[in-house]
């Protein structure tokens, strides 16, 4: 399948988000140049697109050069295509949720590295094996995701290792693209809505709307446009629109409309959305529910809502007041015993002058 959206990439990934404390990271140590082979269905393009038989085996190589005067270890790894919660396609190794159930031949089971590990001494260039088998069964559409390759050796700053479990780690890889596919039939792409609820993104509430990509097909130059509305009104209390995003084959997609620092309430709610990937188009409704319960948790933990702390400064101001009236009756109370002491001396000194007259 012929995308000019599958490319090699050399990005920066970043993992192991511990706290908000940066540490620097080091640079890519080497560099890396796919080596397509004959049956490369695309030689305009620098990844691997292939078209191979079922049942088929073949190895394909990658060239990785040591750039440095020291010596680079590489770690090589194969992971299926998923789709992250920005509408972005990803080649990192994540959890199966990810995954969506109508994917039967996920790539990184079919497409294995040789070596477990290369050494590369300075200046010096390998070759890195991996091994393709493809499934004996038949299917249309393509299998999709990436060779990852990291530099083992990529150390952490001294002030990293002084916070250890404190900090982000920056870790620097570079991906190759792996297409694989059978025949060069067209897929008609179709998506589903599974389900809408409401959870929380970066500690912010948002509602999910959880997307399925059912075919074995890119969806391309995604939009969605999403709106909730109370049950049995028609009047739209929430409302977004995100455009060029983009879902890897067989793949869920957890499409977040942001709340933006308001709160959740509890009640019955229905998401409409309209998605669109270039000629197709796609519309649901589906009705959720949010508890009294559910909505209180993601509000005590969202940090974008205002906090009223009203109650807490006029319950300060009537424990302030109680206090005044306490201590003036208090005063009050005391100066009239001083006085009925005065009175009852002055009666005393009374008494006593009459009785010796």
């Amino acid at each position: 399948m012929k995308r000019k959206t599958f490319i090699l990439i050399l990005m920066t990934l970043v993992l192991s988000i511990l706290t908000i404390l940066p540490v620097s990271a080091n640079q890519l140590t080497f560099g890396v140049q796919a080596n397509l082979p004959e049956n490369q269905v695309d030689n305009k393009v620098t990844y691997f697109d292939l078209k191979l038989n079922p049942g088929a085996s073949q190895t394909v190589t990658v060239t990785v050069t040591n750039g440095t005067k020291k010596q680079v270890k590489i770690k090589p790894e194969v992971n299926t295509a998923t789709t992250n919660l920005n509408g972005v396609v990803e080649y990192q190794k994540v959890s199966a949720k990810n995954f969506d159930s109508s994917l039967k031949y996920p790539l990184s089971k079919y497409v294995t590295p040789v070596e477990k590990t290369i050494v590369l001494n300075a200046k010096q260039s390998k070759k890195i094996h991996f091994k393709i088998k493809m499934p004996k069964g038949k299917f249309n559409g393509v299998m999709a995701g990436g060779i990852r390759l990291q530099d083992e050796n990529a150390e952490i700053s001294k002030d990293a290792k002084k916070k250890k479990g404190t900090t982000v780690q920056n870790e620097y890889a570079y991906l190759v693209g792996i297409v694989l596919q059978q025949t060069a039939k067209k897929v008609t792409p179709d998506m589903k809505l599974a389900s809408v609820k409401p959870s929380q993104n970066n500690l912010r509430n948002v509602i999910n709307s959880r997307l399925r990509n059912v075919k074995a097909t890119y969806l391309n130059k995604l939009s969605v446009n999403a709106k909730v509305s109370k049950a049995g009104s028609s009047k739209i209390l929430y409302h977004q629109k995100t455009s060029n995003m983009q879902m890897a084959p067989n793949s869920v997609f957890n499409y977040a409309l942001n709340l933006n620092g308001q709160k959740l309430k509890a009640g019955t709610y229905v998401m409409d959305i309209t998605a669109k990937s270039k000629k197709q188009t796609w519309h649901f409704k589906k009705q959720f529910t949010i508890t009294r319960k559910k909505a209180a948790v993601l509000n005590a933990k969202d940090v974008s809502i205002k906090k009223n702390y009203s109650w807490i400064y006029i319950s300060v101001g009537v424990l302030i007041l109680l206090i005044m009236i306490a201590i003036a009756f208090w005063l009050i109370r005391r100066k009239l015993k001083a006085k009925e002491a005065e009175n009852e001396a002055l009666r005393a000194q009374l008494e006593k002058h009459s009785s010796d007259n």
